[in-house]
């Protein structure tokens, strides 16, 4: 198991604050969001209650794609197999990790993904004993212990359980040596995951940065604000819930404006706000949120045209997805009636 003296754990953690910044601006947080991991940890310690939809699901987001229509076929056959084997896997479940982890490598014949599986899969059984391992951030562990010179740095990456013992070890030596106090763990987690993967941003522009939600979650019971008539919203649709979070947003930052751009508004919603993580449903959303398609009236447009212009892409089937992005400039209001006069 790897072990980190004092000075090796405060220079790997120096290194990872002078990158933090630059690779969680790529994290995809919309495909990765935080809360569903956290529901699955309380789920999956009792194994025999998982559902097969649940469990594939949960690999599913594991492997980059939980809404997606299907993965790449090496992840699925990966998914598929453990689904057959799940019934022979419940008897197993109860011992210990090292017999549980042998149980996956004989029954996944594609290790290169198989690993990341049973990593995964023995994470959310006993969180407490594992950390959330994948190839890529045992990569980055790799290089950064290869930075700062550590003696254990060309252990080798052969995919087996004292990998994810060392990963553990080396995650949670770090850990308190950062300043991000209670995002700390999701902050390294997710620097962990970017770094080891930088390598597929290559050909991304320099000027790509994605953005984490500030509203992950939602729910029309009970909000309440201050500021806005959110029960004028009446439709319950992803455009409405987008323009129930936007002006949550403006009064959590306490932003008295109302008049905006379109390209302003759609900065305050990146993709994954209110949990809506598929992004082909999230720009229909965005396009629907500035028309007027059934009657919606949230804005007051300086160009009539171009709230119509929005409701005639939302109204048919065969819409620009990227429409707002043509009228980034536009200025628009909030409609008055959706505003608590003071």
């Amino acid at each position: 198991m790897i072990t980190l003296i004092e000075k090796e754990r405060r220079a790997v953690a120096a290194n990872i604050q002078e990158r933090i910044d630059e690779h969680l601006g790529r994290f995809p947080y919309a495909r990765y969001p935080a809360e569903l991991l956290e529901e699955w940890c309380k789920i999956f310690c009792n194994p025999a209650s998982v559902l097969p939809e649940t469990i594939k699901k949960a690999l599913g987001w594991h492997f980059g794609g939980w809404q997606r229509q299907s993965l790449p076929s090496a992840f699925s056959r990966t998914i598929a197999a453990i689904l057959k084997a799940w019934p022979e896997f419940l008897p197993i479940a109860p011992s210990e990790p090292q017999e549980i982890f042998r149980f996956w490598q004989g029954q996944l014949q594609d290790w290169s993904t198989g690993f990341s599986a049973a990593a995964f899969l023995l994470h959310l059984q006993r969180p407490n004993d594992f950390e959330l391992v994948d190839r890529h951030r045992m990569e980055a562990m790799r290089e950064l212990l290869q930075e700062i010179n550590h003696s254990e740095n060309e252990a080798s990456l052969g995919l087996e359980f004292t990998d994810l013992e060392d990963y553990t070890s080396f995650f949670r030596s770090i850990i308190n040596k950062l300043p991000y106090k209670d995002d700390s763990r999701v902050k390294l987690d997710r620097f962990l995951k970017a770094y080891g993967n930088r390598h597929a941003y290559k050909q991304v522009s320099p000027d790509f940065r994605t953005t984490e939600p500030s509203i992950r979650t939602f729910t029309w019971d009970g909000i309440t604000s201050q500021r806005f008539k959110l029960e004028q919203i009446v439709g319950r649709a992803n455009c409405d819930v987008l323009f129930a979070c936007f002006l949550l947003s403006l009064e959590a930052q306490r932003n008295s404006a109302t008049e905006f751009t379109v390209g302003e508004v759609v900065d305050m919603l990146p993709v994954g706000t209110a949990g809506i993580c598929n992004e082909a449903s999230f720009n229909y959303a965005l396009i629907s949120l500035f028309s007027q398609q059934r009657q919606r009236d949230f804005w007051v447009f300086d160009k009539p045209e171009i709230s119509r212009a929005f409701t005639e892409q939302a109204n048919q089937s065969t819409r620009d997805m990227r429409f707002y992005q043509l009228h980034t400039g536009e200025r628009l209001q909030i409609n008055q009636r959706y505003i608590l006069q003071p």
